[in-house]
């Protein structure tokens, strides 16, 4: 089953941070905060050296994923594909299936995505891959103030409504998807972006069976409830203590404790 991540975000709601610093990469101990899911996409089996890919779309300061990741992370290959303006989740994933078709590949086998500024633990990874459906979004409560397009409607094991919904639960960035359905991503547009949620919604719409796997939390960095360094701050303290990494040190001694 290959992987993709999505790492091209220009990280506004980063902060002053984002300007020399590709979000996803953010330090956190010695490792940098993609990275602990990339280990943990590893550790789940889901992905396996010698048989997938791990793909990234970057863009912003796409350099840094590039240098740190390289071809292989502990013998998993690993690819980018650029996405040189900053366009939308969707456009992002239907780059990286157009990159794939272009090497011959099956749209058939679903792949495991998310969203690099996400934290994805090993048993989500397993369980996306285990799910029965080809098409499976995950789902979890969040801060009221998130963002609202995201708030996702379910009917039972289904997505009834993955953009602009009015349940509890939020979409938070970690799916399951086939190459065919990545490349059909680009037909709405809004504002200059095309995003994923509201072209997956026309599908929905159409007939497509969405299924969907709960989580507990949702810890990524580009949340601005209360606000984006308070964010910050709270997403590093809870990711150490999932990691068993010590508190951050404080008063200017490094984060790296």
């Amino acid at each position: 089953m290959h992987a993709l991540c999505l790492a091209a975000g220009k990280g506004t709601r980063f902060g002053r941070l984002g300007t020399y610093l590709q979000k996803a990469m953010y330090p956190v101990g010695l490792t940098p905060f993609v990275g602990y899911a990339v280990a943990n996409l590893l550790a789940s089996g889901a992905a396996q050296p010698g048989r997938d890919v791990l793909w990234f779309v970057v863009g912003h300061h796409g350099e840094q994923v590039r240098r740190y990741f390289g071809d292989a992370v502990d013998g998993l290959e690993v690819r980018y594909v650029e996405q040189a303006d900053p366009r939308g989740t969707g456009h992002a994933l239907a780059l990286a299936a157009d990159a794939w078709r272009a090497e011959g590949g099956s749209d058939d086998a679903p792949w495991l995505a998310w969203l690099a500024d996400g934290y994805v633990p090993t048993e989500r990874f397993a369980a996306l891959a285990a799910h029965d459906d080809e098409v499976v979004l995950t789902l979890a409560p969040g801060h009221p103030d998130e963002n609202p397009t995201v708030r996702v409607d379910v009917d039972g094991d289904r997505v009834a409504r993955a953009f602009r919904g009015s349940g509890e639960l939020f979409e938070i960035g970690t799916w399951k998807l086939p190459p065919s359905l990545m490349a059909d991503m680009t037909d709405v547009a809004a504002n200059g972006e095309i995003r994923m949620l509201p072209n997956l919604q026309r599908r929905i719409d159409a007939g497509l069976r969405v299924g969907w796997l709960r989580a507990d939390a949702w810890l990524h960095l580009g949340g601005t409830a209360p606000d984006a360094e308070t964010n910050v701050a709270r997403v590093e303290a809870r990711l150490r203590a999932l990691e068993g990494l010590p508190p951050a040190r404080v008063g200017g001694e490094g984060n790296d404790a």
